[in-house]
């Protein structure tokens, strides 16, 4: 037979199991508004039943013992958690070309009066108006502060870029060290849940802690998450393992360091590790960083293509005039490329070299109001010169191409961002806390704790007097 206390053990278990229960409420209204937070539910369950003893005429079967909580669980999809790492990982990855190719565009200031297409035609319209009138000083000074102001914007564009690039590698290296912090801090939770759960536990808040850090780590490298499990009894250990592009980042407690050098041979973006391998990048922040620097490498080749050929193409048809000193053969520009293009010095001296004549076919003598060749450099606006195309139309497409690139990536980011928003309104409405759920879950565990101590009072009025009433009987009857 159960106790005679048994009534008020099924009682105070219901007391202690709802006011747990109502801890657990009162953890998730305070954290309503944490990040990362993962809403926790109770397990009620029921404790052993008691067999009771054969009665006279029947079997009456098992009589309950009362209520125990199994579990307080945490509410989560993985599901859903993976397509948020994958969407952080293309959004950190978009929102860094983005602003790279923002600041690309910004450098060439495309159109406006200032870019080099302007510049560069107002250049080829000087030497037009130098052909009408190759005396002109006023007008061989347009050309000279036409071709100085065209000069100095090719630089800056130049230097626009240049200046990207190493900063892109430094972040590259902040990047790194970056995700290989939040490794090591990864692993050491690795290790601290799977502890807790071998001593049979549920670390609800570590797990919650260590999914902030993966959703942290996705927006920075594409990552690929598995979950462990004892090969012996099948069951989950609770650590994670990590890969970036076939990479161990993290094996249980165990955190190996992205490198640091980056490689874009081949096609292939990623980084290169010590032995020489390549880890493949195909998202996150470190491949939007990666990705930047080919496209930026391609800008860089297009303006000192077009400026090599520009140099070459002035040059060439600049040395077959004369000047007004009857010299020929000299260059209008010096140097090769984008960082290196400059004035020839003695034009800049002297605005009589400028060869705007064609040389005189003997005996024809020179002529000082011919403007031949001048007509022929302003030509060369209009002249393929580069795989077919003028200067201008390869300067235009390579422009366009800079803008069509920076509106995708624009609209692309703008587009993850909504993808992004979406998936953890999706997540938040499976883990989230409502705190309308959380109060209907205070008032009934409430009502349940209430009635528990009304069947401990009942109990024990009756233990009250069968105790007392008996003993008061025996005492009158003596």
């Amino acid at each position: 037979m159960p106790s005679t206390f048994f009534g008020i053990e099924i009682g105070t278990r219901a007391l202690m199991t709802n006011q747990l229960a109502l801890q657990v409420v009162g953890q998730n209204t305070a954290n309503v508004n944490t990040e990362g937070y993962s809403r926790q539910v109770v397990q009620f369950d029921q404790t052993d039943p008691y067999t009771l003893p054969d009665y006279p005429h029947a079997q009456p079967g098992m009589l309950g013992t009362g209520v125990t909580i199994a579990a307080i669980n945490r509410i989560r999809d993985a599901f859903i958690d993976r397509r948020v790492f994958a969407a952080n990982s293309w959004q950190g990855a978009i929102g860094n070309l983005r602003d790279i190719l923002g600041r690309v565009e910004e450098a060439y200031n495309e159109p406006s009066d200032t870019g080099i297409g302007q510049l560069m035609t107002n250049l080829f319209n000087s030497f037009a108006d130098l052909s009408a009138n190759p005396e002109s000083e006023a007008i061989r000074s347009t050309v000279r502060n036409n071709a100085e102001t065209l000069i100095a914007a090719i630089r800056s564009v130049d230097a626009a870029m240049t200046q990207i690039n190493p900063e892109i590698q430094a972040k590259i290296a902040v990047k790194v060290g970056d995700v290989n912090s939040l490794a090591g801090q990864i692993a050491e939770l690795n290790k601290q849940i799977r502890l807790s759960i071998a001593a049979g536990d549920h670390p609800n808040d570590l797990l919650d802690k260590r999914g902030v850090l993966l959703n942290t780590l996705s927006g920075l490298v594409d990552i690929q998450v598995t979950e462990s499990s004892n090969p012996a009894t099948g069951k989950p250990t609770g650590e994670v393992q990590i890969n970036v592009g076939g990479y161990a980042l993290v094996q249980g407690d165990t955190a190996n360091a992205l490198p640091t050098t980056m490689t874009t041979a081949n096609g292939n973006l990623g980084l290169v590790t010590a032995e020489g391998n390549t880890i493949p990048l195909r998202g996150g922040e470190l491949y939007g960083l990666v990705k930047a620097t080919t496209l930026l490498a391609s800008y860089h080749d297009d303006l000192n293509t077009l400026v090599g050929n520009l140099i070459t193409a002035v040059n060439t048809q600049h040395s077959l005039g004369v000047g007004l000193d009857g010299v020929t053969g000299r260059p209008f520009f010096i140097g090769t490329d984008a960082a290196s293009i400059n004035l020839n010095p003695v034009i800049k001296s002297d605005l009589n070299v400028i060869a705007a004549a064609a040389a005189p076919t003997p005996p024809t003598p020179f002529a000082t109001g011919n403007g031949d060749n001048a007509r022929a450099l302003a030509a060369l606006t209009s002249r393929p010169v580069i795989a077919g195309f003028s200067l201008s139309e390869f300067y235009n497409s390579s422009v366009g191409r800079v803008g069509a690139d920076s509106r995708s990536f624009i609209a692309e980011a703008d587009n993850q961002d909504k993808v992004v928003n979406q998936l953890k309104n999706q997540q938040q409405a499976v883990s989230g806390v409502s705190l309308d759920e959380e109060l209907t879950h205070m008032l009934q565990y409430q009502r349940s704790y209430q009635a528990a101590t009304r069947i401990i009072n009942v109990m024990d009025d009756v233990l009250n007097r069968i105790i007392n009433g008996l003993g008061a009987g025996s005492a009158v009857g003596g």
